[in-house]
């Protein structure tokens, strides 16, 4: 039998109570769960896509194990096509933008890659699911001025040509992560944060390693590799457990209480936050440019403001 979003464990979107400080919990931990990944990333020496499907290979059978102690497993039907849908569009971000960093610094991929939060804002007040709200506009505004200003000391080399098949590959990225948030939010009115996940995660990483594969056997990439040593399976169970299910996990989870465009803006704590723990991180000790401290702060402000007054202005129409 489907679960059905009205029941006491797993209440509506409009309840109360998840409303007040578990849904800002859940935000924060997720923000800083998502902001370790340049660290694990940048500690490994595996490729990127292969980290990706490692990260999501490890953390989908926990879920699937507390899915099943819930001991309330919905069909596999439903909200199928929402999972399904976030499942691919999670694999098409991870590749897309990976992929675009071949192209482009990091700097300039992760500032296209993080222009979602307009995109799925927009989104909302054209489906009438949002009011055209002049304060929330400002945190969006705000927030991702704080992401320029974190790296326009940090232009591109001369990249030539290709640097436009790398924006265009950061802009998928970016798009493909605003239908992620909106079939997202969609299962998660039917499904447990829980089963939600699990569903979703495996279908991205059935999806990434059909695209290793396949690169791998036209000769496009390494393919589908395994961690070739215990540090490496380290840093993947490290991806698994912060970034993924203490990150993309709770910010799902956030989904069933907030505005997808609240909990999009979120995400762009890491471009604060994730400057900071490599900086103090022991062996790499990467001091942020002199910009971070005038454009984190603005991120900062950016998403406090939109999440503050998103929770707190009714969403309309909101299916």
């Amino acid at each position: 039998m489907s679960q059905s979003s009205n029941s006491p464990s797993n209440p509506p979107p409009n309840s109360s109570k998840p409303r007040g400080v578990t849904v800002w919990w859940l935000l924060a931990l997720g923000i800083f769960g998502v902001s370790t990944s340049t660290l694990w990333i940048r500690l490994s020496d595996s490729d990127e896509v292969n980290l990706a499907f490692r990260r999501l290979l490890l953390a989908a059978p926990v879920l699937w194990w507390f899915a099943w102690k819930s001991g309330n497993q919905p069909s596999l039907w439903t909200a199928s096509r929402s999972v399904s849908i976030a499942g691919v569009c999670l694999a098409i971000h991870f590749g897309a933008w990976m992929a675009s960093l071949k192209f482009l610094s990091v700097a300039t991929s992760v500032v296209l890659v993080y222009v979602h939060p307009v995109i799925v804002y927009s989104i909302e007040v054209m489906r009438r699911q949002a009011r055209a709200d002049g304060l929330r506009l400002v945190g969006v505004v705000v927030t991702l001025y704080g992401t320029w200003v974190l790296t326009e000391a940090a232009r591109d080399p001369g990249y030539g040509d290709q640097s436009l098949l790398g924006i265009a590959l950061a802009l998928i990225g970016s798009v493909a992560f605003v239908g992620y948030i909106f079939a997202g939010r969609a299962a998660t009115l039917k499904l447990s944060t829980a089963v939600y996940t699990s569903r979703a995660y495996s279908v991205a990483a059935l999806v990434l390693a059909g695209y290793l594969i396949i690169s791998g056997i036209c000769g496009a990439s390494g393919g589908l590799l395994l961690p070739e040593n215990g540090d490496e399976w380290l840093l993947a169970a490290m991806l698994a457990l912060f970034p993924t299910l203490l990150g993309h996990t709770p910010l799902n989870a956030a989904l069933r209480h907030l505005p997808p465009s609240v909990v999009s803006t979120a995400f762009l704590g890491e471009v604060a936050v994730a400057p900071m723990i490599v900086w103090i991180y022991p062996g790499l000790r990467e001091t942020p440019p002199e910009a971070f401290w005038s454009g984190g702060p603005l991120v900062v402000l950016g998403i406090l403001t939109v999440v503050w007054r998103g929770s707190r202005v009714p969403s309309t129409g909101l299916k």
